[in-house]
C-alpha cells in the first residue's frame, strides 16, 4: 500500500522538474532573442544615425553651394536663396527613423536637381553678360569711331566753310593815306591839312556776293588813339567793337572798284606817324602807315 502512494508523487515531481527546466530553457531563450534583437537595434539606430550625419553634411555642402551661385540676375538670387531656407528647414527635422531617412534622402536628390539647373542657367546668363559686354565694347568702339569721324567730318566742313568764307571775302590793293589842303592838293604838312584821303582799289571776285559793301577806314594818331569826331562810331569786325574814323558804302558787283574815304578832322591832327587799317564784312581788308609833319 505504500508504494502505490509513492509511486504518482514521484511521478508527479519528475513532471514538475521536466516543466522547469522546459520554462528555464523558454527564458533563457528567450533572453537570447531579446539580446539579440536588442543588438540589432542598436546596430540600426548607429546606422540611422550615420547616415543621417552623412545626409546632413550633403545638405550644408548643398546650401553653400546655392550661396556660391555667381551671378547678378536678381530672379536667380531670390531662386537661391529660398532654397538655402527650405535646406535650413530641412535640417531641423530629427530624422530617426527610416520613413524620415527616405525622405531626407529625396529631398537631397531633389535639391541637387535644382542646384544643377540653376548652375547651367547661371552659366547661360553669365555667357549672355560676356557676350552683352563684348558686344557692348564693341559699339562703344563703333561709337567713338562715328563720333571721331563725325568730329572729323564737321573740321573739314568747318575748313571748307572758312575756304568758301575767305574765298568770298573781298580784297583791296595797298592802302594808301594822304593829307589834302582846301584846294584838294596833297601835302604832309599838319597845318595845312583840311582833310585826309585814304584810296584802295576793291578787287574783282566772282565768287563774292554782290550788291552794298560798307568799308571803315580807322585811322590812329601817332600816340594809338583813334581819329574820330564821333563818339559811338563803332563797328564789329574781328569778333570785338571798333571805333572808326569814317566809312563809306558801294555797290560793289564783282568788278575792280576805286574806292577813296576822306577823313575831316583836321582839329586833331599832330606830327608824327599814322597807322590806318579799312575794314569790311566783318574783318580787315588791308592796313599802313604815313607820315605828317
Amino acid at each position: 500500500m505504500e508504494e502505490t502512494k509513492k509511486s504518482p508523487n514521484k511521478g508527479l515531481l519528475v513532471l514538475l522538474i521536466i516543466l522547469v527546466l522546459g520554462a528555464f530553457a523558454y527564458v533563457i531563450v528567450l533572453q537570447s532573442r531579446l539580446t539579440r534583437e536588442k543588438k540589432e537595434s542598436a546596430e540600426i539606430q548607429v546606422l540611422l544615425e550615420d547616415q543621417k550625419v552623412s545626409l546632413e553634411e550633403d545638405l550644408t555642402q548643398l546650401k553653400n553651394e546655392f550661396g556660391l551661385l555667381q551671378t547678378n540676375n536678381d530672379s536667380m538670387k531670390l531662386l537661391a536663396a529660398d532654397q538655402q531656407q527650405k535646406i535650413e528647414q530641412l535640417l531641423q527635422v530629427q530624422a530617426d527613423n527610416f520613413q524620415k531617412i527616405k525622405m531626407y534622402q529625396k529631398e537631397l536628390s531633389t535639391l541637387r536637381g535644382v542646384l544643377k539647373s540653376y548652375i547651367a542657367q547661371v552659366d547661360s546668363l553669365n555667357t549672355r553678360n560676356v557676350q552683352l559686354v563684348s558686344e557692348k565694347a564693341v559699339l562703344s568702339t563703333q561709337l567713338a569711331q562715328e563720333k571721331m569721324q563725325t568730329q572729323q567730318l564737321s573740321e573739314e566742313k568747318q575748313q571748307l566753310s572758312t575756304t568758301v568764307q575767305k574765298a568770298q571775302a573781298l580784297m583791296i590793293s595797298p592802302v594808301n593815306t594822304h593829307g589834302e589842303t582846301s584846294r584838294a592838293s596833297e601835302t604832309d604838312r599838319v597845318r595845312r591839312i583840311e582833310k585826309l584821303k585814304t584810296c584802295f582799289t576793291v578787287r574783282a571776285n566772282q565768287i563774292a556776293e554782290a550788291g552794298e559793301r560798307v568799308f571803315y577806314v580807322v585811322i590812329k594818331l601817332p600816340g594809338g588813339k583813334v581819329l574820330t569826331n564821333v563818339s559811338s562810331a563803332t563797328f564789329f569786325a574781328d569778333g570785338r567793337e571798333h571805333i572808326f574814323t569814317s566809312r563809306r558804302v558801294i555797290d560793289y558787283q564783282n568788278k575792280d572798284v576805286e574806292v577813296c574815304v576822306f577823313s575831316e578832322a583836321a582839329d586833331q591832327l599832330i606830327a608824327g606817324t599814322y597807322t590806318v587799317e579799312v575794314y569790311a564784312d566783318g574783318y580787315k581788308l588791308g592796313d599802313a602807315s604815313f607820315e605828317l609833319r
